[in-house]
């Protein structure tokens, strides 16, 4: 269709015999016309496109629901009858839930309740994450352990991506998608369009089948719901367009041992970071993603640091948590011992001593090593002296005498930057 029309600026004036301006009546009769036009293509198109969506959803609705208002507030229903089933224990039967959308919808949303329960509340919840348990009355309810929640389409559209990432390929281990939860514009289309990511994702559920709405195949849930729908389930006013909720994926220091053989082997060089006591969930998801930037392998957590994938450090990392594992470790010190005698990792700790026997300023290029960790502490106190100890140098960041610290984000984004500067080359 051609929506081209006359430039809103011309003039629908002309000028009289006697030099005066007058209207242009045919003029502006062709701008109207023009215009009602244009809306009407728009109409038209907008319809289409309705229908296009209604119809993809339809087909593949084994996996997809589409859900209203109506359908979150039955939904908010659903939760409010099962708490109070849960605090009252004593009651022998089940309470019935009645939603009055129709005994069919009410049967589908309490189908799908468990891929939508991860959302719910999202404000109010103690923890970021999920995993699923049983109620008193024998109901799917979410315990949040080893569930994560991550937000915004681009954090969405990077789980998407991992979550199909094949191991032999990066090494990572590719991420479990629970369920999606997103407004139609953005699923839909551009910029974001994360239907043509899952479909390029997850080719093979889609090329070649005509009808997947009788199939158990896909191996996730996803939920294209208005934006007061969206809003009311997770409890405030939603503006990234999608949420996601996946499995957390578990990396262990056999795994992080593997990992940087083939590493060490090929000779591409080893940067780690490594966090000891790092407890705000903010500043260590700035960590990760200042070190996705410098080309950091791979995190190394002490076992009292917080997780990673929490939901507000999944979001401030922009979902490079996703991307850039991070292995717990329950003895830091004995963890960096290993790294040492296996694949000749040198530690740095970062510290604030004047003492140090480095500076990051006077250090020249070649003097820090190819394979190298850098070690950094707790937000208030700094390292700890036995995992200080235990490095093989003590690095500083040299700074104005008005000034003796910096904010662990900000020294981690010097450091990093700085060390690859001055990283020993092949």
């Amino acid at each position: 269709m051609n929506l081209s029309i006359e430039n809103e600026s011309t003039p629908t004036t002309k000028p009289s015999v006697d030099g005066k301006l007058i209207a242009d009546g045919k003029l502006i009769a062709a701008q109207k016309k023009e215009r009602f036009r244009k809306k009407l293509e728009m109409k038209v198109m907008f319809a289409a496109k309705c229908k296009d969506q209604t119809e993809w959803l339809q087909k593949h609705s084994k996996f997809i629901i589409r859900i209203d208002e109506n359908d979150a507030n039955a939904i908010s229903s659903m939760v409010s009858s099962r708490i109070e089933l849960n605090n009252e224990q004593q009651s022998k039967k089940r309470q019935r839930i009645e939603f009055g959308l129709g005994s069919s919808r009410e049967n589908l949303l309490k189908e799908k309740f468990l891929y939508i329960q991860p959302f719910i509340n999202l404000k109010e919840s103690s923890t970021d994450c999920t995993s699923v348990k049983k109620s008193s009355d024998g109901q799917n309810l979410v315990d949040r352990n080893h569930y994560f929640i991550a937000e915004g389409t681009e954090t969405v559209r990077m789980l998407l991506e991992q979550s199909r990432a094949k191991r032999s390929t990066n090494g990572l281990l590719p991420i479990t998608v629970h369920s999606i939860l997103t407004k139609p514009s953005p699923f839909f289309e551009d910029p974001v369009n994360l239907q043509k990511t899952l479909l390029h994702a997850y080719a093979e559920y889609f090329d070649g089948i005509e009808d997947t709405s009788n199939t158990d195949i896909f191996p996730f849930q996803i939920i294209v719901a208005s934006e007061k729908a969206m809003s009311k389930i997770v409890g405030f006013n939603v503006a990234r367009g999608a949420m996601a909720c996946g499995i957390v994926p578990h990396y262990d220091e056999i795994w992080l041992i593997s990992f940087l053989k083939k590493k060490y082997e090929d000779k591409s060089g080893i940067r780690i970071l490594a966090l000891d006591n790092v407890c705000d969930t903010a500043n260590l998801g700035s960590l990760i993603r200042t070190s996705a930037a410098f080309g950091i392998s791979a995190i190394i957590l002490s076992d009292d640091s917080c997780d990673a994938f929490y939901r507000r450090c999944v979001r401030v990392s922009m979902g490079h948590a996703l991307t850039l594992p991070s292995v717990r470790v329950s003895n830091l010190s004995s963890t960096l011992n290993v790294l040492r005698e296996k694949f000749r990792v040198v530690s740095y700790a970062a510290v604030i001593d004047t003492d140090a026997d480095m500076i990051l300023e006077d250090t020249k290029i070649g003097q820090i090593a190819q394979n190298w960790c850098c070690v950094l502490g707790n937000e208030g106190n700094g390292l700890r002296k036995e995992v200080a100890s235990g490095c093989d140098h003590r690095l500083r960041i040299g700074m104005s005498k008005e000034v003796d610290s910096l904010s662990v984000g900000v020294a981690a984004g010097i450091l990093l930057h700085g060390m690859r500067e001055r990283e020993k080359k092949e």
